[in-house]
């Protein structure tokens, strides 16, 4: 095995297997819209599907070398240059040939108005071509990041090119306030929050505010809920440090029953499966 790391990079080396990890701290202009920017490279791994999970916020996908084939919901698969995936409680299925390579955004769901002129919710549930959000312009920024040999280059061209849709977007208000804190509260709860406080606090009856963050997100509170607990159990499960009922109670189930409900629910199958078959899970 053979590995060497650098401020916010990683690469490793075992055996016919590589993995490049590489983390990127976005412009100022982008820092409240991209609360993730990773640069990823795979290879030598056997062919498979591998899971897109569901999060709480938008995936920006940009492949380096082979388009990225992408089912959703148990649809047939499709070839994307480039890819935006919206908020979603069901999984993607990423059919790869052993090898991924390609820049990855998450962007916060409010971000989806900043850049693209439309609510979240307008994204909700599939995966689309870039093409089809932002026309042209997804395939400009495919080929600079293509024509770019170096991991700061690419960023910063990523960067460059979000700024640019920044100022090019039309502008159509902001959502609720009563909406944002909703969404704030489900976040710095770790999920934990039940929903019928949520609307207490933010002074709106329960119907009211699943109304009204449906509109924007797409997903109800509940389902923002229970995906803040999953987001924050998917690395825990792939390091298989813990033991998974540690996992669960850390991440706000009751037990580890309870967690395995919502994993299939959300991934399509459980903890102990997902981490046994999906060869790129612990990457």
């Amino acid at each position: 095995m053979e590995a060497d790391s650098l401020d916010g990079e990683r690469a490793t080396r075992i055996g016919a297997t590589r993995v490049e990890h590489h983390e990127h701290v976005p412009t100022a202009r982008l820092s409240g819209l991209v609360e993730r920017a990773v640069g990823y490279r795979l290879s030598g791994f056997p062919a498979g599907i591998h899971v897109g999970m569901p999060s709480r916020t938008v995936t920006l996908v940009v492949p380096l070398g082979q388009p990225l084939t992408v089912a959703d919901g148990g649809g047939l698969p499709r070839s994307h240059s480039s890819v935006v995936a919206g908020l979603s409680a069901a999984p993607s299925h990423i059919h790869h040939d052993g090898a991924q390579h390609g820049v990855q955004l998450a962007l916060r769901p409010e971000a989806v108005r900043a850049l693209f002129g439309m609510p979240a919710a307008e994204l909700a549930s599939r995966s689309y071509d870039l093409s089809d959000v932002v026309g042209a312009q997804a395939e400009t920024l495919r080929d600079r990041v293509h024509g770019a040999e170096a991991w700061p280059d690419r960023f910063g061209l990523v960067d460059d090119w979000l700024v640019g849709l920044l100022d090019r977007a039309p502008r159509l208000g902001t959502p609720d306030p009563e909406v944002l804190e909703a969404w704030r509260l489900i976040g710095v709860s770790g999920g934990s929050v039940p929903v019928r406080d949520v609307a207490a606090r933010v002074g709106w009856s329960m119907r009211r505010l699943q109304s009204r963050f449906r509109h924007e997100f797409g997903v109800s509170p509940k389902t923002v809920a229970v995906l803040r607990r999953f987001e924050r159990s998917v690395p825990l499960v792939a390091g298989r440090r813990h033991a998974l009922t540690d996992v669960a109670l850390r991440c706000g189930w009751t037990d580890h029953a309870h967690m395995d409900r919502d994993w299939r629910a959300l991934a399509g199958t459980s903890p102990t499966r997902w981490r046994t078959e999906d060869v790129l899970a612990a990457h």
